[in-house]
């Protein structure tokens, strides 16, 4: 049995409401763009940028595009709404957390 025939035999077993549901759900996603592919980016300077400021944002989420923070708040889909906003077509989005200087040690040893 191939993989469509498995999963139309599943369908058929739904309640009506159901197959309906799916058959909405498949068709969305015949008509949904095709993924789009970015192409590698180079997030070194991003990265140094989060070392040298790391210590400001602490428990927020910040943009950075090379090493200009474009946004940072609490919030992470208002940071990233912000960098979208501000014309940032893939944003280098990052929660910043506290650096844990210890590393992990079971309580048991």
């Amino acid at each position: 049995m191939s993989l469509e025939e498995a999963i139309l035999e599943k369908v058929r077993h739904l309640p009506p409401a159901k197959q309906e549901e799916v058959l909405r759900f498949a068709d969305r996603l015949q008509h949904r763009p095709p993924a789009r592919m970015v192409p590698f980016r180079d997030r070194s300077r991003e990265i140094e940028w989060l070392k040298e400021n790391r210590a400001k944002y602490l428990d927020q989420w910040v943009v950075v595009e090379g090493d200009r923070l474009v946004a940072a708040d609490p919030d992470g889909v208002k940071a990233y709404d912000a960098a979208i906003a501000a014309g940032i077509e893939v944003p280098f989005l990052i929660h910043v957390l506290p650096e844990d200087p210890l590393p992990f040690v079971p309580a048991w040893l």
